[in-house]
């Protein structure tokens, strides 16, 4: 097992990706000062259990959900602009 240590006013990761690094096998410690003030670990270590650091999207799960009317880029009137004067 890897230990990263890290210092709490300096934490560069999202508690996410600590997550994401603890099971990986790797143990996180975290600092304050130079001074070890938390150790993140694995409870129960199972090689089932991964976090996804994001969901990828699914292109094409609503074709035709959305539909632009023709005049989007008309310029908007007047009164739109000068509704609050």
């Amino acid at each position: 097992m890897s230990n990263k240590t890290f210092d709490l006013k300096q934490l560069p990761i999202s508690i996410t990706e600590l997550l994401y690094s603890i099971q990986n096998e790797q143990e996180i410690v975290i600092t304050n000062d130079n001074i070890s003030v938390a150790k993140l670990t694995l409870l129960n270590p199972v090689a089932e259990t991964r976090l996804p650091l994001e969901k990828t999207p699914q292109p094409g799960l609503n074709l035709g959900a959305m539909v632009m009317i023709d005049d989007f880029y008309q310029p908007l009137p007047d009164e739109f602009w000068l509704q609050n004067r």
